[in-house]
């Protein structure tokens, strides 16, 4: 887990969109896929569920995002 993958999970957790968040980072959407998928599967859990063209927290993500907060305010 590094820096990148925590602001990419902040930003995608506030937009709620791969496109919209690759795009404010400059980044293609498939390595945005991939940096979240890897800080998935370093955490252990699922950070985001399907909603359509849309993303959305699952209630651990949810709950880590709070954490992320904190972390990246420091």
């Amino acid at each position: 887990m590094n820096i990148k993958q925590l602001k990419y999970f902040q930003i995608l957790a506030k937009n709620q969109h791969y496109t919209y968040t690759s795009e404010y980072f400059s980044i293609s959407q498939p390595s945005l896929s991939h940096a979240i998928a890897e800080l998935e599967k370093e955490v252990g859990i699922k950070l985001f569920q399907k909603k359509g063209r849309n993303v959305e927290l699952t209630k651990e993500g949810e709950q880590y995002l709070l954490y992320v907060n904190q972390a990246l305010q420091s």
